[in-house]
């Protein structure tokens, strides 16, 4: 029962709030940083609290001071995935992953999509053109590349089963061009050692939107995973 704590709720979320803004991007505060993460989901998907939430510049600061820090990969990633990147890409695909900042940052997304999917749509679309062009300035700044799909896994999905994969896409992204513009080029580098946590990130994108290819396309891009 929430009405009890509804007089409380303005005041804790802006305690909560702020705690985000200064977490470290360290290991031993993740489970700090996913329970806020988590808490600020549970109200921005619920219409009794929107008005928390709505306003451009709030959901702004959302992307630019939560959702992109929680997404970025940290050295500890790359260092879980030097030592077993088998384990790394199957934790980062299953549910078992739930818990990660990344993950929890992504159903952030989703819950916003479903109250102010307009807005966070087109806020996102500008931070994913933003990040590519980074990285194709600069193929060094390919941490900007995966945030970007991250983002686009966060928004493009409305409805996925973990049996059937995406049933029900964002209409105001094209997954499709995305995959062709971005993903399937990844794949197609043929140096293995070049960019692989970008090249497990694209392996999950295609994984969860399996339901969105053909089966000519599957057969084409099996060679490739």
């Amino acid at each position: 029962d929430e009405e009890p704590f509804l007089p409380y709720l303005p005041q804790f979320t802006s305690l909560v709030w702020n705690l985000l803004m200064t977490v470290t991007p360290h290991s031993k505060h993740d489970a700090l940083a996913t329970t806020s993460i988590r808490f600020l989901s549970s109200l921005i998907g619920k219409l009794m609290h929107r008005k928390l939430f709505e306003g451009e510049g709030t959901l702004r600061e959302i992307f630019v001071k939560i959702v992109i820090p929680n997404l970025v990969i940290r050295e500890i990633d790359e260092e879980r995935f030097e030592d077993d990147p088998a384990e790394f890409i199957l934790g980062d695909m299953e549910s078992s992953d739930t818990e990660s900042r990344r993950k929890c940052t992504q159903e952030l997304l989703r819950a916003m999509c479903r109250q102010f999917e307009g807005p966070t749509t087109t806020i996102c679309s500008e931070h994913v053109s933003q990040m590519l062009g980074q990285f194709a300035a600069d193929k060094s700044m390919w941490k900007s590349k995966d945030v970007a799909i991250h983002l686009m896994l966060g928004i493009a999905i409305r409805a996925e089963s973990a049996q059937f994969g995406v049933s029900q896409v964002n209409e105001g992204v094209n997954v499709m061009d995305f995959f062709s513009g971005h993903v399937l080029t990844e794949l197609q580098e043929v140096d293995m050692s070049v960019r692989p946590m970008v090249k497990a990130t694209c392996i999950k994108f295609v994984s969860i939107f399996r339901n969105q290819f053909t089966k000519e396309q599957f057969g084409a891009l099996m060679p490739l995973l």
